[in-house]
């Protein structure tokens, strides 16, 4: 499971902006919202969170970031000089392009904690390590660092806990690459449970991905996983009488919509409404993230879907019929009606925000600068601003550009939701 994750000096976010799913010792939800790890220090884990904020505020590269640490991790021993240079989008309003991007994740695989982190710039891999805690004491497995002007390449002592031929993956490893890939795709057992994590463990789901019906199609050929996919669209309010594959391959889908005394009507899935192809589209991660305990991340997940049916989508995995040892989500949204003590914990709710400087900074509702307090209605306040992260809304953005522009005169002013300055 996902403990947390930080990353500095990627795309709209400068300073480290740390996630994490440990949770607060306020008891609300804890026997379903919550995991316990058998940690010290840190006893319980989160199975949801939800980042709010306004467009532009940096929610979407937040999720890219970890997207770009799993692409590197699992590719970097195959990158040209060209694509490895490409994954370098550094913060440009304040850190020079040359300062490396930072990523750090911790994962609890099982009974062992790990602590993987590197940093990198358009040219080489500028430090790794990865420490273990396996007995609760620290292990430092590896470390490397390369000095930015020489580019003389710095190894720390391999820690006697970590076995195999590590002369050999240190030699494989050249200055593009990441040591964790090399030496896992070098038969590494050792690193192989981490290096898997990233592999099979996480999923990402992003509003610019085409909708995928292919593989849905071609597993509704088991009658179980049809009857998941029926009863899942049905639960969330879609009115089919049934689903079928259709097409070459099975690569597409159809539904039916029963009709009283007549026979259904089978329309394809393509012209169902767009709310219903979202949910189809979903249905595989999710399913798929419950039945292996993954790592689900999806930015704007709730697009074009009533609010209800996004309380349904979260309660697959936050809600009492979950697995209690189930899967993880962490998801972005607008849709503030999701900001209800009914279905997410005051700490499974985060806030992104740009700086002065225009930094994303994230941070969790009850660090917000007026924490909520218990049965607070906090959707409703945060529309009128108690926590930050809303857009800034000017109405006189539209008498000034009407003079310039004629198709604003007359527009009305911002006078709902939302700060005017």
């Amino acid at each position: 499971m996902l403990i947390g994750f930080t990353v500095r000096n990627f795309r709209s976010i400068g300073h480290p902006q740390t996630f994490s799913f440990a949770t607060s010792s306020d008891r609300t939800h804890a026997s379903t919202h919550c995991v316990r790890t058998g940690l010290k220090s840190v006893p319980r884990l989160s199975k949801a969170a939800v980042i709010f904020g306004p467009n532009g505020s940096g929610k979407s590269n937040f999720i890219n970031a970890m997207s770009v640490m799993r692409d590197l991790v699992l590719h970097s021993t195959s990158l040209t000089s060209a694509e490895f240079a490409a994954r370098h989008t550094p913060f440009r309003f304040g850190l020079s392009d040359g300062h490396p991007t930072e990523f750090s994740i911790d994962v609890l695989l099982g009974t062992t904690r790990y602590l993987y982190s590197f940093a990198y710039n358009h040219e080489h891999i500028c430090s790794e390590r990865l420490m273990v805690y396996c007995t609760g004491k620290s292990q430092r497995w590896f470390e490397r660092s390369i000095d930015g002007v020489t580019r003389d390449e710095t190894w720390a002592p391999f820690s006697q806990k970590f076995n195999g031929p590590r002369a050999m993956w240190r030699s494989a490893t050249r200055a593009e690459s990441l040591f964790l890939t090399a030496a896992a795709g070098l038969n590494s057992s050792q690193l192989e449970p981490l290096f898997r994590w990233f592999e099979q463990g996480m999923q990402f789901v992003l509003p610019s991905d085409p909708l995928k019906f292919t593989g849905i199609g071609q597993s509704m050929q088991n009658s179980q996983y049809k009857g998941r996919l029926l009863g899942f669209l049905q639960s969330a309010g879609i009115r089919v009488h049934d689903v079928r594959a259709c097409g070459p391959q099975s690569a597409g889908i159809e539904v039916s919509h029963a009709r009283e005394n007549r026979s259904p009507v089978w329309t394809n899935l393509a012209d169902e409404s767009a709310g219903t192809q979202r949910l189809v589209s979903l249905f595989a991660p999710l399913s798929a993230a419950v039945e292996r305990r993954q790592l689900l991340l999806a930015d704007e997940f709730d697009l074009g879907l009533h609010p209800l049916v996004a309380r349904y989508l979260i309660g697959l995995i936050n809600g009492s019929d979950a697995p209690p040892q189930g899967a993880q989500m962490v998801l972005t949204s607008q849709n503030t009606s999701l900001m209800d003590m009914q279905i997410l914990r005051r700490d499974e709710i985060w806030l992104m925000e740009q700086n002065a400087s225009g930094a994303s900074e994230l941070v969790r509702v009850w660090r917000a600068r007026i924490p909520p307090r218990k049965g607070e209605l906090i959707g409703r306040r945060y529309l009128c601003g108690r926590y930050g992260a809303i857009p800034h809304i000017s109405t006189r953005s539209h008498a000034d550009r009407s003079d310039h522009h004629p198709h604003f005169a007359g527009a009305p002013g911002a006078d709902g939701p939302g700060k005017v300055n």
